[in-house]
């Protein structure tokens, strides 16, 4: 078998040393192409197939790694990133029959069986749906289809938790390129992404209608760039919550299935997705994003049942008002008072579609993440508040 195979490697060498692609006919180079891309999906799928085994073998230590994924990142020259990628799918293949089956056709590329196997190890009744989505879909669209199916986790507890464990591993971290050009890469949950988006769209849209009038002209994601820096270090000329002269605000827009939303969580075949960006916890969508515009879009199958403005959902002398009782977080023994956010403690906004001051609170971020993901509630009223822990929590100390 590996003899075929380096007669097979050798016979490929062979062609590419001498190929002239200005002697193939341009309908005949289309074809190599298609040929080539086949034959990087089958070298793709003999990496996974072996890699589980190669990784129990003696051979990385011999060879001086220091494990496994490191001996494969140098041997297939690419980041250690992807080769732990690559050995994570070769374990989870064990137990994706058509899914194994597929890569082995040369059907899947290595970024398809890579989504695919993170999602349907913790879903495998959705794998058959996943591995026909990546016949029909662009990778883009199975990645979108991954993380819905990754967002199952049939209950609000477990989807909070998720959400909890994304937010706790955020970061953000910067480096310096050969050439001195400053990098960054983030990591953020997916409604603080789509704040930053849409506040970095709307702040990069006011550039480029200034340097269409001025005759410049730049790439999109140039001024974005710019946006980024004058946004951060505060040099954008709108105010807070504008996009530089167009004094237009960022909107995020969050879908959700009207089922979900009573409910409390998602299940199976449910939405509740910020578009472009992907699944949010259904906690997300039923509280107040302070920074942002929000826009709530209920849903049942492809009809839209209602729209909220969550930005709009308190009249302003209402919230004036509101302003003037809480000046502070009203959780017992709390004295924060910068960074507050509007909560509907009586009755959830969804349930009543109203806000009046009597069933509005303010609270600190803080104790507003322990309502909304961890269970914790507000009760009493004003001038009565009480803190309640959730079931099976313990009390402590807010101050």
């Amino acid at each position: 078998m590996i003899d075929a195979l380096r007669a097979a490697r050798a016979d490929i060498a062979r062609h590419l040393a001498t190929a002239d692609p200005d002697r193939v006919a341009t309908g005949r180079a289309a074809e190599l192409v298609e040929l080539f891309a086949e034959i990087e999906r089958l070298g793709a799928a003999g990496k996974v197939v072996y890699a589980a085994r190669a990784a129990r073998s003696t051979t990385w230590r011999d060879d001086g790694a220091r494990s496994a994924a490191e001996w494969m990142a140098g041997k297939t020259r690419t980041s250690l990133g992807d080769a732990v990628a690559t050995l994570e799918a070769a374990e989870a293949l064990a137990s994706l029959p058509a899914t194994a089956a597929a890569l082995r056709s040369g059907a899947l590329s290595a970024p398809q069986v890579k989504a695919i196997t993170t999602a349907a190890a913790a879903h495998p009744d959705a794998e058959a749906e996943l591995v026909e989505a990546a016949a029909n879909s662009t990778l883009r669209g199975l990645k979108e289809r991954c993380a819905a199916v990754a967002a199952r986790v049939g209950s609000a507890r477990a989807e909070n938790d998720r959400y909890k464990a994304i937010k706790a591993s955020r970061y953000v971290r910067h480096w310096a390129d050969p050439d001195g050009a400053f990098r960054l890469d983030a990591r953020l949950t997916p409604d603080a992404g789509a704040r930053l988006v849409g506040a970095l769209g709307a702040e990069a849209d006011a550039r480029f209608a200034a340097a269409r009038r001025s005759g410049e002209r730049e790439s999109p994601v140039a001024y974005a760039a710019d946006a980024l820096v004058d946004l951060v270090t505060g040099a954008a000329s709108g105010p807070k919550g504008q996009a530089g002269s167009s004094g237009a605000r960022a909107t995020v827009s969050i879908r959700v299935d009207a089922a979900a939303l009573r409910r409390g969580f998602t299940q199976r075949g449910e939405t509740c997705e910020i578009p472009g960006i992907g699944p949010v916890p259904v906690a997300v969508a039923t509280r107040e994003l302070s920074d942002a515009f929000v826009k709530l879009l209920a849903t049942d199958g492809v009809d839209v049942l209602s729209v909220c403005h969550v930005g709009r959902s308190v009249p302003a002398h209402v919230q004036s008002a509101l302003e003037e009782r809480d000046r502070r977080c009203v959780v017992p023994g709390c004295e924060r008072a910068g960074g507050l956010e509007n909560h509907h403690w009586d009755v959830p906004y969804a349930e009543c579609g109203t806000s009046t001051l009597a069933g509005l609170a303010r609270v600190c971020s803080w104790h507003h993440d322990l309502i909304t993901y961890d269970g914790f509630t507000l009760g009493g009223g004003p001038g009565r508040w009480e803190w309640h822990a959730a079931p099976g929590e313990a009390l402590f100390d807010s101050s």
